[in-house]
């Protein structure tokens, strides 16, 4: 059996004709995939949208929150589970040739777990061309190739429809080498799929932070093309990016204990997710967002609110949802974060609810302008005593 793998960072699926009905004309990519053809599945969704954890839950089958990738700067070299399988041991442990194409400075920052990347199976170079045209294909083989420009573009470009055009030439660009160098029907398999979605700059500065998790970025691209397959279907089931691990079991006859593969009839009822306000740098990050999608609506959570968005009108409503907090709370991190913030803000009713001091006197607060009055006095006071 040979499977061909495609990931290709930070596609956001509203945006291609191939799956928003909405979409009127065809991006240089909706090209690339019409023409390879195949099953696209619009209602998958990442448990962490944004490369290390996006990676790490299609490595593993397991979502971020359980597999040691549980923040966006946590990369798989450094902090996955080494106690997890992931996709490559599957092959591995059939006895699978893999090669792997990858960009040598996202392999470098943690892309690959740490005894694959090890592994004599990855390119030297950025000549993805020669790398895959000297590829001589076994019965079985696992071939990765992962395609970052998109991603790169819109960071050179900025993130604004200009740079999108620019991100679907150079993409289409990689696209077409694989496709040039390999025959698309030489391998049994081929899966497409993407880590995370988008926001454009002028999205991001305009909606409430709670959007930060909507389909925009949760949703992403996933297409699964069998040998000699040029119709496009159209899957409709809601599936996660975790799913491709156990679709692998599948097509391996290995056990598919762990998630919902693409290849059977299962569906999943919802996908968890988590995520960050904050994308600067640091050390110990805070998840700030949870996320719960179904078919029909998305429920995004906060410490202090909640957004449930009908995902057909999109209509919100923002009460919290029991049912849906229960979820959050058996599979992913909402249940230690909310535990955490109701006992350390408890002193909201308590320290400053204004009641009295100990001799019965009532307690009032005076104004900002009062308490910065007697401020500056004492910074008067400082500056005079220091020159003394």
């Amino acid at each position: 059996m040979r499977i061909l793998t495609l990931f290709i960072d930070m596609i956001r699926p509203s945006r291609l004709s191939s799956f928003n009905e909405k979409v009127t004309v065809d991006t240089p990519l909706d090209t690339v995939f019409k023409e390879m053809g195949g099953t696209f599945y619009p209602n998958c969704f990442t448990p962490g949208p944004d490369t290390p954890r996006g990676i790490s839950s299609y490595l593993t089958g397991v979502n971020p929150y359980q597999n040691g990738c549980s923040t966006r700067l946590k990369w798989p070299q450094y902090f996955l589970n080494k106690k997890l399988l992931t996709v490559f041991d599957l092959f591995l442990e059939k006895d699978y040739a893999i090669q792997c194409f990858s960009s040598p400075a996202e392999r470098n920052t943690g892309l690959f777990p740490q005894h694959i990347a090890d592994m004599d199976i990855h390119n030297e170079d950025y000549d993805m061309g020669k790398y895959l045209s000297n590829i001589e294909l076994k019965k079985d083989h696992f071939l990765f190739v992962s395609i970052p420009d998109y991603h790169w573009a819109f960071d050179d470009y900025g993130y604004s429809e200009h740079g999108e055009k620019e991100a679907y030439k150079v993409t289409k660009s990689a696209c077409d080498i694989v496709f040039e160098s390999l025959n698309k029907d030489d391998f049994d398999h081929i899966f497409v799929f993407s880590d995370h979605g988008f926001k454009f700059s002028s999205e991001k500065a305009l909606q409430p932070k709670e959007y930060m998790l909507d389909a925009n970025r949760a949703n992403c691209l996933l297409i699964h093309r069998e040998k000699n397959q040029q119709e496009i279907v159209k899957d409709k089931r809601l599936c996660s990016l975790t799913d491709l691990y156990a679709s692998y079991q599948d097509i391996l006859e290995a056990d598919t204990g762990k998630g919902f593969s693409v290849l059977s009839e299962n569906e999943r009822t919802h996908v968890v997710l988590e995520d960050h306000v904050d994308f600067a740098p640091a050390i110990n990050q805070n998840i700030d967002l949870w996320g719960l999608v179904t078919k029909e609506v998305t429920y995004i959570r906060t410490l202090t609110g909640a957004m449930l968005i009908d995902r057909e009108s999109n209509v919100i409503n923002r009460e919290v949802n029991d049912g849906h907090d229960a979820v959050l709370k058996e599979c992913s991190s909402f249940g230690v974060y909310i535990d955490e913030y109701e006992k350390v803000f408890r002193y909201k009713d308590n320290i400053l609810s204004k009641s009295v001091y100990m001799n019965g006197v009532t307690r009032k607060t005076k104004s900002s302008l009062y308490k910065y009055f007697y401020i500056v006095i004492d910074t008067i006071r400082y500056y005079i005593g220091k020159k003394k």
